[in-house]
């Protein structure tokens, strides 16, 4: 048994996906060739594969042959075992294989502990995908109940008792029996989730009201002391942010709401020299204060909402502008006049 690996980068999005598509056409290519491994399974850039021992170095010669830029390693067998991902394949006296559960000798079988404030269901993940994967992986008794004595082991390290451990594993057992004894398929019915921060006392009524209507609730982590007290970045002063600003009159009710990708404190300036020049083809504040001769209170004009995503800025004009209370200054309609948006208000 020969263990084959080759180097992929994975900082970019895409290259799973690169990865993928290549070693794929890498295989069918060299799959005819008779130094290609009979037994070859991958997964993603780790490959388990048979190798006659004579054969090895010309096998591995070939591999690398196939392209100038990657290069395959071999991990040998030693003494009858080779780790592979998560397994630890063993070659029996009858040259049968049989599985096990690996870690590596660094892991310290260190979870979320019991006493962690975190939902419970983050609690229980680990040990969930722990009894998956001994009721799935095709394992002798004696592996069986190894691991089985390190998942105890395991959650007794991290604050919990054995009744936590017992609830999932007879969870999984029972999934796995339920499996075993239909061949039905059963139907892929659509899942809505919504993500909100665990706060016990909202989210957990929350979620039985929400569940009634098929939607889930995905927890968040919950933010730390440090995330909350500190602010790593200097505050940006509100005058010098972009988003979307508000410009009330002084002698009446109506207001002008609009968009900047600049400093508001920029665009206001435009909007007040506009004012003082009597250019109404330059602002709609200027068309109402000379239309009506009314003044602007400048000292409340500023930012309502500030926004770094220029993508966003329409989106949110046509909103305050949609539940804007007081009549607008504005001459143009919103860049955005969807149904969503009038519902808000009950405009039609």
């Amino acid at each position: 048994m020969y263990k084959q690996v080759f180097g992929v980068s994975m900082g970019s999005k895409l290259s799973p996906l690169l990865a993928e598509i290549f070693m794929s056409n890498f295989e069918v290519e060299a799959e005819g060739n008779k130094l290609f491994p009979r037994i070859w399974k991958r997964y993603v850039d780790d490959i388990f594969a048979l190798v006659k021992e004579r054969t090895l170095t010309q096998t591995l010669d070939f591999l690398n042959s196939r392209h100038t830029t990657i290069k395959f390693t071999v991990e040998k067998e030693v003494e009858g075992k080779l780790p592979f991902l998560d397994l630890l394949i063993t070659r029996k006296d009858n040259n049968k294989l049989k599985f096990g559960i690996y870690r590596k000798p660094t892991s310290t079988d260190r979870y979320i502990t019991a006493d962690s404030n975190h939902f419970g269901g983050q609690k229980q993940a680990a040990f969930h995908s722990m009894a998956d994967r001994i009721f799935n992986i095709p394992m002798e008794e004696q592996e069986f109940l190894a691991e089985k004595e390190t998942i105890y082991k395991a959650a007794e390290l991290n604050g919990y008792d054995k009744q936590f451990v017992d609830k999932i594993l007879r969870k999984h057992e029972r999934k796995k029996h339920r499996r075993d004894a239909t061949t039905l398929i059963p139907e892929n019915e659509e899942i809505r989730r919504v993500g909100l921060p665990f706060y016990p006392t909202i989210t957990n009524p929350l979620k039985h009201t929400l569940r009634r209507y098929g939607i889930n609730i995905a927890h968040k982590s919950v933010n730390t002391l440090r995330e909350l007290l500190v602010n790593l970045k200097d505050k940006v002063p509100q005058d010098e942010q972009a988003g979307i600003d508000k410009i009330p009159c002084k002698d009446c009710d109506a207001v002008y709401i609009g968009q900047t990708r600049r400093k508001v404190k920029v665009r206001l300036k435009e909007h007040r020299r506009a004012v003082e020049m009597n250019k109404t083809s330059e602002s709609s504040v200027a068309t109402h204060t000379v239309s009506n001769q009314h003044e602007i209170d400048w000292d409340k004009a500023g930012l309502i909402k500030s926004i770094n995503k220029i993508g966003l800025l329409n989106a949110w004009e046509s909103m305050y502008i949609a539940t804007a209370k007081q009549p607008l200054m504005n001459d143009d309609d919103a860049p955005i006049n969807l149904i969503l948006f009038n519902l808000t208000t009950g405009r039609k």
